[in-house]
């Protein structure tokens, strides 16, 4: 269950009760009121009505938490924000403050409503890595206690015969019934790699799931591509490779924006054009798909198919959870290239954007949701205490 915003009114300590009862009808238009409520003590965020609130400000504040600040034009309110701001701000608290008549306070005070809740709704959820990170991942795992720590988030280490279909086992309905178009024995072991870490998932009470695949393809003949890929629309954030940081972004925006995330390939960067390609795309962001043998391997199932979107945001998280990248892109027609994995994006990105790639990647994989997902994303970072790349 959602948690309402907690408000704080603040004024100089003489103010009518009157001030604060015809601001709360002022503000009215500012807020959805089921989803805040206005308190003396422990806010979420803090309202300057008026100048001569500082002292007022500081006695509710805590180290450990961020605040969204809003300000208006009236009564020495921006006076004082700003001033109380500017302690925050060497105090080492997070904040961020918003002009009231600002035409996107509204948006921002949801958004921060959705991440408040996403990141509360993280702690306690459990992700299970099959396998080890595979071994050319070298800059894309997370210290289990970081992850413990900052988002409430538990790794459950697993060892990747998890994986292994089970030859006589039954296949869930829904996923032949999804693919029945393209009957054969490469989807029925799919099939059954789909059973195998569906119930590992279920048997660890897990949330999300990342797989070393390799081993299935060398040892088993199989690939998890369309597992993995189901399992997305699922509900499930399924990664593959064993990439911790590709499975902690996938949870963040699953909570925070309600979607998951395509893990995909940096496959080419020329001037402002990106190639992103990977074999494990959530097939429900696809507008058509095919199947097609594993890029690397040539043998199991794999996904080639066309992004249904226009417009997407790209992100990534470092192996620290110190740093996020952000940017939003759009999509452009291209040729399929036979140098890279078998969902294939081309990208038109800004200067900004290019340079990150060639100067200061978080890493390969990025993750690619649809629409312009920027203002969560960059609010989850403030609240978390994450530099946003590119600057």
């Amino acid at each position: 269950m959602n948690e309402k915003l907690r408000v704080k009114l603040l004024a100089f300590p003489a103010a009518d009760p009157a001030f604060f009862t015809r601001s709360k009808k002022r503000l009215s238009k500012l807020f959805h009121q089921d989803r805040i409520q206005f308190v003396n003590q422990q806010p979420d965020v803090l309202v300057f009505l008026t100048g001569g609130s500082e002292r007022v400000a500081l006695h509710s504040l805590h180290g450990y938490k961020f605040y969204l600040i809003i300000a208006s034009s009236y009564e020495n309110s921006w006076a004082a924000a700003t001033e109380v701001k500017a302690w925050m701000n060497q105090s080492g608290i997070e904040s961020l403050l918003v002009d009231e008549n600002d035409p996107q306070a509204q948006a921002i005070i949801d958004a921060f409503y959705q991440v408040r809740n996403g990141l509360k709704n993280l702690r306690g959820k459990k992700f299970g890595v099959i396998g080890k990170p595979s071994e050319w991942l070298v800059a894309s795992t997370i210290d289990p206690f970081i992850t413990q720590s900052k988002l409430g988030i538990e790794q459950v280490d697993l060892p990747w015969e998890a994986s292994i279909p089970n030859e006589k086992g039954l296949i869930a309905p829904e996923f032949t019934n999804f693919f029945k178009s393209k009957e054969g024995l490469g989807v029925e072991m799919a099939g059954r790699v789909y059973e195998s870490i569906s119930n590992v998932v279920r048997g660890y009470d897990l949330s999300a799931v990342t797989v070393e695949c390799f081993p299935l393809a060398q040892k088993c003949n199989t690939t998890a591509c369309l597992a993995l890929s189901k399992l997305g629309m699922d509900g499930i954030p399924a990664g593959c490779e064993g990439d911790i940081c590709s499975m902690v972004g996938m949870m963040i925006a699953k909570e925070i924006v309600g979607t998951i995330p395509w893990m995909a390939n940096i496959a080419n960067v020329k001037g402002n054009k990106l190639l992103l390609a990977h074999c494990t795309i959530p097939a429900d962001m696809l507008s058509s798909f095919t199947l097609e043998t594993h890029f690397e391997t040539g043998i199991g199932v794999a996904i080639k198919g066309e992004l249904r979107y226009k417009e997407v945001t790209i992100f990534r998280v470092d192996n620290n959870l110190s740093r996020i990248f952000i940017a939003t892109a759009k999509v452009v027609p291209a040729k399929h290239s036979k140098d890279a994995c078998r969902t294939q994006v081309t990208l038109e990105i800004d200067d900004k954007t290019s340079r990150y790639f060639f100067e200061s990647p978080l890493g390969n994989h990025h993750l690619v949701l649809p629409n312009d997902c920027t203002k969560e994303l960059w609010l989850t970072a403030k609240v978390l205490g994450m530099e946003v790349l590119p600057q």
